[in-house]
C-alpha cells in the first residue's frame, strides 16, 4: 500500500493542480459533485485508486472499487474544506496550524473509514486513530508549503504513502483458506 501511495503522492505532486491543462473544463461537472475545482479532481482519483485497488486485491470484494474511489474523494475534499474554513478565521500560526492538522486527519480518519468496510481489521480503534493521527501530523506539510519552507507538492508525496501504510498495517492475515485470522 506504502509504495502504490508513493506512485500516487508523486503523480499528484507532477499533475495535480495544472490549472492550464485543457482536460479541466470537462472535469468540472464531476469536481462540482466532490465540492472541488477541477484542478483538485486528479489529485484525489489518484489516491483513489490505489485505495480501491489496492483493498480490492487484498479482500477481492469488487464493491470495495467504486465504494473507495468516491469516499477517498470526498476525504480529500472534506480535507480541503476543513483546512480552509479554519485557516480561512485568520492567517495566524495557530489558525494555520490547526487548519494543517485538521485537514490531514480529516482525509485521513475517512479514508481508514472507507476502507473499514471491506476489512475488519480496520474496524479496530487503535488502527483508526493510528492513521488519523498519522495524517494529522503528515498534514503539518500544509503548514510548512504556506509558510513557504517546502514545496506543497512534498505534503502529496508524504501524506499519501504514509496514510496508504497506516492503512496496511490494519489488514488482517489471510490463512491458506482464504478467510482472515
Amino acid at each position: 500500500m506504502a509504495g502504490s501511495g508513493l506512485i500516487s503522492g508523486i503523480a499528484s505532486a507532477n499533475l495535480g493542480f495544472e490549472s492550464g491543462s485543457p482536460y479541466l473544463p470537462p472535469l468540472q461537472p464531476l469536481a462540482l459533485i466532490f465540492g472541488l475545482a477541477p484542478e483538485q479532481l486528479p489529485i484525489g482519483l489518484y489516491f483513489g485508486a490505489i485505495v480501491a485497488l489496492g483493498i480490492f486485491s487484498w479482500t477481492r470484494n469488487l464493491w470495495s472499487v467504486p465504494v473507495l474511489l468516491v469516499t477517498t474523494m470526498y476525504a480529500w475534499s472534506a480535507a480541503i474544506q476543513v483546512g480552509i474554513r479554519l485557516q480561512r478565521t485568520s492567517g495566524d500560526d495557530p489558525y494555520l496550524v490547526a487548519a494543517s492538522l485538521a485537514a490531514g486527519a480529516a482525509g485521513a480518519g475517512i479514508t481508514h473509514l472507507g476502507c473499514a468496510l471491506f476489512s475488519p481489521g480496520l474496524r479496530r480503534p487503535s488502527r483508526i486513530a493510528l492513521t488519523t493521527v498519522v495524517g494529522a501530523l503528515a498534514g503539518m506539510l500544509l503548514y510548512m508549503s504556506e509558510r513557504k519552507m517546502i514545496d506543497m507538492r512534498w505534503l502529496f508525496i508524504v501524506w499519501q504513502p504514509v496514510v496508504a501504510f497506516c492503512i496496511g498495517l490494519g489488514l488482517t492475515v489471510r490463512n491458506r483458506g482464504g478467510s482472515a485470522v
